[in-house]
């Protein structure tokens, strides 16, 4: 996984330059992915504020950057993606994102911000799963694994899924690229370019995964476990036969994955 965000990170960061000397927001910045990165590219002279709502997140970063003795040219600050009030305008040169807008309800309106706290001739660079694209998961699969043989159990794993999850989360997937493109055009960001990528494909980096693991991860920060949704969907005895059934597949079988995601950069008019 860390591999695979390493390529998301530098992907990002290579639509934002040149990023020397540059102030680079990024929002949703995590423990620092980016950010931390970003921090390297910039130089002496280039600063980094680090943007998120969480404070704890936002302590990790603190900490990492201090541990490369950067605070100097660091900055830290406890916002919505939709708001940055924080944020002077027109006082950075780069925003960069990653997963940030699946979370943002009203994402017509994180654009206008994007766009109010970028410098003339600023850019975006950011990266978004298009979960619209890829789920729901066929209704053979579950987690990209071939549930066939006990669908009636897997249905009603999904279906509890979809009763029990955030409305919150109903912001992951109301919206595709096209809809990126729109957002960012009616802010009033120029020179858009976006790049989609879907890849279905075997996964074998899920096999490093047993049962237990899998079913204390959730799909989402918004979803709950897989353990959760089963203690809350089958009986004793439907969730014995679904369990001896996903440990097989787990350990002998090849996960399929689906992803969907955008790359969007756009110029904010000199």
């Amino acid at each position: 996984m860390l591999e695979h965000l390493a390529g998301v990170r530098d992907r990002v960061l290579a639509h934002a330059e040149p990023l020397d000397g540059a102030t680079v927001l990024d929002v949703g910045t995590g423990d620092g992915l980016i950010g931390l990165e970003a921090l390297e590219r910039v130089g002496a002279s280039g600063r980094v504020i680090f943007a998120d709502i969480s404070p704890a997140l936002l302590e990790s970063a603190r900490e990492a950057v201090a541990a490369r003795d950067a605070l100097g040219r660091a900055g830290f600050v406890e916002t919505r993606a939709e708001d940055l009030a924080q944020i002077a305008d027109a006082s950075v040169d780069v925003v960069t994102t990653r997963s940030v807008l699946i979370y943002v309800a009203d994402k017509a309106r994180a654009f206008s911000t994007l766009h109010r706290v970028l410098r003339p001739g600023g850019r975006i660079s950011l990266f978004e799963p298009i979960n619209r694209r890829m789920f729901p998961e066929p209704a053979d699969r579950l987690w990209g694994y071939d549930v066939g043989p006990i669908a009636d159990l897997a249905d009603e794993v999904k279906a509890s899924y979809m009763a029990t999850r955030d409305p919150a989360a109903d912001s992951m997937m109301d919206f595709d690229e096209h809809d990126l493109v729109r957002f960012a055009e009616n802010a009033g960001f120029e020179q858009l370019h976006l790049e989609c990528h879907v890849d279905i494909e075997p996964a074998a980096q899920m096999r490093a995964f047993d049962l237990q693991t899998l079913l204390d991860i959730a799909p989402n920060p918004l979803a709950p476990t897989l353990r959760e949704v089963l203690d809350a969907a089958l009986g004793a005895a439907e969730r014995d036969r679904f369990l001896a059934y996903f440990e097989r597949a787990v350990a002998e079988d090849m996960p399929i994955r689906r992803s969907a995601v955008a790359y969007l950069v756009a110029r904010k008019g000199a």
